[in-house]
C-alpha cells in the first residue's frame, strides 16, 4: 500500500511506529504495508530491512568482545519491541537494576542527573524528558558525558555541548574493537555513546532507542544507516 490518503474516508495517514502500517487518524483505519510472512522473518539474527540499511556483520560483531550483549539487546528491541516507548521504558528498567555509579536516571542516582542536566540545559527544549546520563569524566562527574533525552542524543565536556536531535539522524556507526561497543551518530565521533549502565545490553538498547526515534520523528525518512 503506497498511497498516504485513506481509501475509505479520504484522510491523510500517518505510518505507524513500526513503519508495518498506516492508520488513518480519522476513521481509525489501518493499513498494512509489510506483508511478509511473521515466521520468514529470523528476529534474532536479522537486522529489519524495512527499518534499516545495514552493513552490519551481526555474527562476527556478535564474537568480538562484549560485542554479542548489545547486538542481542539491539535486535530485540528494535525487531521485538518494535516502538520507542516500549524500548524507553524496558531501558530505563534494565538501568534501574545498575550497579554503575557513572550511570543515572530520574530513580537512580538522580543528584548525577540533575548536575548532568544543568550543564546541557541550554541546549534543551523547554518540557524536553532528559532520560539518562552517562559520565565520562574521570574526576568530575556530570561534567563530561552523554545525555539521552526524548529529542537528542548530546556528547559534551568542559568546553563544548555537541548534539544531534533524533529527527536528523541518517546513520550509526558501530565500534567494538577494543571491546568497547561505541555508537557514532551521522559518522561523528563528537556526538557517541559507549557503556550505558553495568554492562552493554544497555548500550544495545539505548542505540535502538536512538534509531527508533529517528524513524518515529522524521516521517520522510525511510531508513536508518548502520555502518
Amino acid at each position: 500500500m503506497q498511497s498516504n490518503e485513506c481509501p475509505k474516508c479520504g484522510g491523510l495517514m500517518e505510518m505507524s511506529a513500526d513503519r508495518r502500517k498506516m492508520c488513518c487518524p480519522y476513521c481509525m483505519g489501518e493499513f498494512v504495508i509489510d506483508e511478509r510472512e511473521e515466521d520468514a522473518f529470523d528476529k534474532k539474527n536479522v537486522i529489519d530491512p524495512l527499518l534499516f540499511d545495514s552493513e552490519w556483520d551481526i555474527e562476527s560483531l556478535r564474537s568480538k568482545p562484549n560485542g554479542k550483549d548489545f547486538i542481542d539487546e539491539f535486535l530485540y528491541a528494535v525487531n521485538e519491541l518494535c516502538k520507542a516507548d516500549a524500548v524507553k521504558e524496558n531501558l530505563l528498567k534494565m538501568l534501574s537494576k545498575s550497579t554503575n555509579s557513572d550511570m543515572a536516571t530520574q530513580s537512580v542516582h538522580s543528584d548525577l542527573l540533575s548536575t548532568a542536566k544543568a550543564k546541557v540545559s541550554s541546549v534543551l527544549d523547554p518540557g524536553e524528558e532528559v532520560l539518562a546520563y552517562q559520565n565520562t569524566g574521570l574526576f568530575s562527574k556530570g561534567k563530561e558525558g552523554t545525555v539521552l533525552t526524548d529529542k537528542r542524543i548530546i556528547t559534551f565536556d568542559t568546553k563544548k555541548t555537541p548534539f544531534e536531535l533524533y529527527k536528523d539522524i541518517r546513520s550509526l556507526t558501530l565500534d567494538i574493537g577494543s571491546g568497547i561497543p561505541t555508537v557514532k551518530v551521522n559518522g561523528e565521533f563528537a556526538v557517541r555513546m559507549s557503556m550505558l549502565g553495568s554492562n552493554y545490553r544497555g548500550t544495545g538498547a539505548a542505540a535502538a532507542l536512538i534509531c527508533l526515534y529517528a524513524l518515529a520523528q522524521n516521517p520522510d525518512l525511510k531508513k536508518i544507516k548502520l555502518c
